[in-house]
């Protein structure tokens, strides 16, 4: 579910987190690996990974959730 543009997320800085978190977790689900997707996005390995490990560790993909948790990253 794409939410990156949803009204109801009011803070701007949580909707960029949000939109590359779906972006993240997109091209996992495509097979890419951490290095892969970091090359893609311009994202940095570690920040690749922590989005991964929350992700698994909230045991959803609830992009809003993790871009909160991923906020100050």
């Amino acid at each position: 579910m794409n939410v990156s543009n949803h009204p109801s997320i009011p803070n701007e800085t949580l909707r960029n987190k949000t939109q590359e978190v779906e972006q993240i977790l997109s091209l996992y689900k495509e097979g890419k690996n951490i290095i892969e997707i970091a090359s893609s996005l311009h994202f940095s390995q570690s920040y690749v990974q922590d989005v991964l490990l929350c992700a698994q560790t909230l045991a959803e993909e609830d992009a809003v959730a993790i871009a909160m948790l991923m906020e100050d990253a």
